[in-house]
Parts: C-alpha cells; sequence; structure tokens
C-alpha cells in the first residue's frame, strides 16, 4: 500500500468531517458517488485525479487547506477560524 494511497484516504475523510458532511453530502459537493467517496476514504479504490482536484477546489473553498503533495511523509492540515465557525453552526442546526 502506497502512502500517497494513504494520505489522500485520510484526507478526504479529514476533510468531510471537517467540514460537518456526510459522505453524500461530500460527495454531491465533489460530483461523484457517494460509493467513490466511501471507497476512496477506505482505500477499496485510488483516488482519480479529477476527484482529488474537486476534494481540494470544495477544502480550498470551505476554508480549509491540505498540503497533499509536498511531504510523502507527513499530512497538514489547516483549518481556517471562519471554517470552523461555520462547521459548528452547521452541526448544531443537524442536532
Amino acid at each position: 500500500m502506497t502512502s500517497e494511497k494513504v494520505r489522500f484516504a485520510l484526507a478526504m475523510r479529514i476533510a468531510r468531517v471537517a467540514m460537518g458532511m456526510s459522505q453524500q453530502e461530500f460527495a454531491d459537493a465533489l460530483g461523484v458517488a457517494k460509493s467513490t467517496v466511501a471507497r476512496n476514504e477506505t482505500m477499496e479504490m485510488a483516488m482519480r485525479a479529477d476527484t482529488l482536484t474537486a476534494m481540494l477546489r470544495v477544502m480550498r473553498e470551505n476554508g480549509i487547506e491540505m498540503d497533499l503533495l509536498g511531504s510523502p511523509t507527513s499530512l497538514s492540515v489547516k483549518i481556517e477560524q471562519d471554517a470552523l465557525e461555520k462547521v459548528a453552526e452547521r452541526l448544531v442546526k443537524k442536532k
């Protein structure tokens, strides 16, 4: 198993959870099927380049930055304060 595959799967799950989205909501935002998100998160399939690009776009639009292609041995995550407040509001509404 490649470290790249692990990092991409972890990044997807972290981003989705940080945005307070279900797999279906995240899939809709990415323009893919829910099964694609589930299979990427569990490493049942390698992430396609277009899915990766869409994920990075959605993350950026939601105040989340990750360096997925920099270091092969780490994954850096930065979540803007506005993004934290937005997800807090979203999670309160879901209750």
